[in-house]
């Protein structure tokens, strides 16, 4: 049976960059619909996708990347989500393949985006911890049985990738890691200046850390 690819993007404030990240993602075969989620961006993210002729999912107000993925996977259709951000940096077609295709011969459950050969500062990071990469491909399923297990894990911020992690290890999930030489992505402090993108990196940490210990806490029955 042919599966259908949908690709969610969740932006907030990227009209400056989202426009580079559409352009790769619509040549790509594989991928069958395209989403923008605008999370309350307040600057022309949304048009800008639009313009990009690719369809775009507005919340109200700013919710954070959780709320917005789930919010994807419940308003689109796909046997196959492909999760990339908004702000990445030299992302190229074969990229996008190649965390999709695992997934469509069924040699994965999820496959995870790891930056390499580009800018020391994102490839460190994700050498560090390679868990918290938002580059991935995931079968449809997951998402349900993660939606099922618990209401509330679309209100835990940015922790969309603890979630997803802590969950293939819930699940036995077989979860692949695919180089992406070359790709980086605009680093917070570059978006905001350093005093801003300090402060919302710091929210992001928090974010993550509270996830962690929440899902940690259910997991163990406590």
């Amino acid at each position: 049976m042919c599966k259908k690819v949908v690709c969610l993007i969740p932006a907030y404030n990227e009209e400056k960059r989202i426009g580079a990240v559409l352009s790769v993602v619509k040549k790509c075969k594989l991928v069958d619909e395209i989403f923008v989620i605008d999370d309350g961006s307040v600057d022309k993210t949304a048009e800008v996708a639009a313009k990009n002729g690719v369809s775009v999912l507005r919340l109200e107000k700013n919710r954070g990347k959780s709320y917005a993925i789930f919010y994807g996977v419940e308003n689109t259709e796909g046997d196959i989500i492909l999760m990339l951000d908004a702000d990445l940096v030299n992302l190229k077609v074969e990229d996008v393949e190649n965390l999709i295709r695992p997934l469509l011969e069924d040699q994965a459950d999820m496959t995870i985006g790891i930056f390499s050969d580009g800018r020391f500062s994102t490839d460190l990071a994700q050498k560090i911890s390679p868990f918290l990469s938002g580059q991935r491909g995931i079968k449809r399923w997951v998402f349900e049985k993660i939606l099922e297990s618990r209401e509330d894990i679309k209100d835990l911020g940015y922790a969309i990738e603890i979630i997803l992690t802590e969950y293939a290890k819930k699940f036995n999930l077989r979860v692949l890691t695919v180089p992406l030489p070359k790709v980086s992505h605009v680093m917070k402090e570059e978006k905001l200046g350093f005093i801003k993108g300090a402060q919302h990196r710091m929210k992001m940490y928090s974010d993550i850390i509270k996830g962690y210990v929440n899902l940690k806490k259910s997991r163990d029955g406590q």
